[in-house]
């Protein structure tokens, strides 16, 4: 099966996890992180989805799923250990063209969960299409590998600068003369050596050679 690959904007979404177990828990909390308005439907949590539920950051309701938990939603995940559960949301879901994710039968899933690099705004996501799992693990630990912790770093300060820039430089191609030699210069390395302070010092300098030089 050929998947079409997305990033959802899942802010204030209302999203529903049917499952309080491990496999629930992992894919609630990467619907947390994504800012969703998140439901989880089991008559038992994790401790880490008791503490959000504690805390009023996720809605729980104790107790087994039923086919109304799935109004006016826009995202669902089936995880529970009950096959004949999680295939009983898949085809509510698809019936009301809800997005639906199934632990198990995964064939009744709309979509599929990539394996996943987040470094903050860069975000890596590999799929085999379900045809080799052992295999995305292998190229996600790679770029995990390549793509260390100082990109999120990186971007943070990019993100930044492309602030500035628009508030401070008119010329647009200079703007981009400007972002381009920051990109192409040490400041990735300086951040992944720790030199955050020197990392900033090289944005300053080449921010102030490129306005200078002639254009």
């Amino acid at each position: 099966m050929k998947y079409y690959p997305v990033f959802l904007d899942l802010r204030e979404r209302s999203c529903v996890v049917v499952g309080g177990g491990q496999v629930a828990e992992r894919k609630a909390l990467t619907l947390f992180d994504a800012g969703a308005d998140l439901s989880v439907i089991s008559p038992s949590l994790t401790p880490a989805l008791q503490e959000l539920a504690a805390k009023g950051k996720i809605i729980h309701h104790n107790r087994l799923y039923r086919e109304d938990d799935l109004r006016g939603a826009f995202l669902a995940v089936a995880a529970t250990n009950d096959p004949a559960v999680n295939t009983s949301v898949a085809r509510a879901c698809r019936e009301r063209n809800i997005l639906v994710n199934v632990a198990a039968p995964s064939e009744e899933s709309t979509f599929i969960v990539p394996s996943v690099i987040d470094r903050g705004d860069l975000v890596f996501a590999v799929s085999t299409g379900g045809s080799s799992p052992a295999l995305a693990r292998k190229i996600r630990e790679e770029l995990e590998a390549l793509y260390g912790p100082e990109y999120e770093r990186y971007l943070e300060k990019l993100a930044l600068l492309r602030g500035r820039l628009r508030s401070e430089v008119g010329d647009e191609l200079l703007r981009r003369k400007i972002y381009e030699a920051v990109v192409d210069s040490d400041v990735l390395y300086l951040l992944k050596a720790g030199k955050v302070h020197d990392a900033d010092q090289r944005i300053q300098e080449i921010v102030a050679s490129v306005s200078a030089s002639p254009r």
